[in-house]
């Protein structure tokens, strides 16, 4: 009896176990992590939202027709200048939450060790651009109506070529790295139960031999969730190695002056040119000789999440068997 009491308490701890996972986002679980993953991208996120609104509307910024024309001038350029600094703000905010959880991953292999400290490289650049552009801002008495509004055109070319790909590709590796995590302590996790129901058996418990059926539940679940991960993987290195391929010179020039952010902007103005990718630059013959029309890079890295989505669902479905077992279980031993 002492023996049924013991396994009987080792199963309730896999319920209690279960219960915490289907409470606390996933992600958040994997160990050693400082901080909420899920809770940063979705921070990260709106943060992305907010420069793209800020940005657009620096660039649109309407009159007020109760103003005299100098009065106009002088208030749209403070504004400018304004909204302007939030939107530098809120980019350094967001690059230095990514750099930072890139900096926390640990347990790399090579290849993946050696992508996260040129990730890491990268966002030191782009963390440096922002605050040499919020010191551009300091002194407002050489900027104009005309060159704020270049520089704001500019700074957002410059964030769609160079930095939202790299941005999409930071994510999507800490996703991938934090769901190995995740399918590891689930696979832990099995195995201890695997164990358990052994042990289970030695001690001739009537009606045990039930739980094996639920064991290949679980396991087929959990390998789903593997094949659904490994997918991700496989397509994330994939598309980040085409990025490096054929976007190494705008990723050399990442960093950006206020001198060649307004010569950017006015040549910009000259001539309309439409801002494309380099992963959307290269032809299909460069990926894949039968690959259909390009895809955006944001597309491409938001089916990684998917597939990172299903996968994480996978271990949910997995942990829901174990809660079910563990109340078998305890009916066995009432």
């Amino acid at each position: 009896m002492k023996n049924f009491i013991k396994y009987f308490a080792i199963i309730s701890a896999v319920n209690l176990a279960a219960v915490n996972f289907a409470l606390i986002p996933a992600k958040a679980l994997a160990a050693g992590q400082p901080t909420n993953l899920q809770d940063s991208f979705d921070q990260i996120k709106q943060s992305v939202q907010d420069v793209q609104e800020g940005t657009q509307n620096l660039i649109t910024s309407k009159d007020d027709n109760n103003l005299t024309p100098e009065e106009k001038q002088k208030q749209e350029l403070d504004n400018r200048l304004s909204v302007f600094g939030k939107i530098l703000t809120l980019s350094i905010n967001e690059a230095t939450s990514t750099e930072k959880q890139l900096k926390a991953l640990k347990n790399l292999d090579k290849e993946a060790d050696s992508l996260r400290n040129q990730l890491v490289s990268e966002f030191d650049g782009f963390i440096k651009s922002y605050n040499d552009q919020k010191q551009t801002l300091e002194k407002p008495e050489a900027i104009d109506l005309v060159k704020i509004k270049e520089m704001a055109q500019s700074f957002k070319d410059w964030r769609t070529a160079t930095y939202l790909p790299e941005f999409e590709k930071a994510n999507d590796f800490l996703l991938i790295n934090q769901q190995q995590n995740t399918l590891e302590m689930a696979g832990n996790r099995f195995n201890k139960i695997t164990s358990d129901i052994k042990n289970l058996k030695k001690q001739n418990l009537k009606g045990v031999e039930a739980l094996g059926n639920s064991l290949s539940l679980a396991a087929n679940s959990l390998k789903e969730a593997e094949n659904l991960y490994k997918e991700a993987e496989n397509k994330f290195w994939l598309i980040a190695n085409t990025l490096d391929s054929n976007a190494s010179s705008t990723i050399a020039s990442s960093t950006i002056s206020s001198e060649n952010l307004s010569n950017a902007a006015t040549a910009d103005n000259s001539s309309s040119t439409e801002i494309i990718s380099p992963l959307q630059n290269a032809s299909s013959t460069d990926i894949n000789p039968t690959s259909t029309p390009s895809i955006s890079i944001e597309d491409q890295f938001l089916s990684i999440k998917g597939l990172v989505g299903d996968s994480l669902n996978k271990i949910k479905e997995t942990y829901q068997i174990f809660i079910e077992m563990s109340d078998f279980v305890k009916k066995l031993l009432i």
